[in-house]
């Protein structure tokens, strides 16, 4: 179930709506100023990684080794990242 933030174009008010099927019909209504035209903008990311209670994170790492003769292979670890 996507979030979506919409700009109401009437008062600049930035709202998020919650699509829980394509099925269903959204109310497409400025929260703020009753306003019905609404566009889509681009949603920040917001992204943890790493244990939170270190100050310090560390960045992706790459590990290359011989995995066959005359071949090499590379790992890539992304921190906060598990299996």
């Amino acid at each position: 179930m996507p979030i979506y933030e919409f700009r109401c174009t009437g008062c600049g008010n930035i709202q998020e709506i919650l699509v829980t099927s394509s099925s269903q019909e959204v109310e497409m209504v400025c929260r703020e100023c009753g306003g019905e035209d609404l566009q889509r903008v681009m949603s920040q990311v917001n992204h943890s990684m790493g244990d939170s209670k270190s100050s310090k994170q560390p960045g992706p790492s790459a590990t290359t080794r011989t995995c066959a003769p005359g071949q090499s292979c590379t790992s890539i670890q992304l921190p906060g990242h598990t299996k």
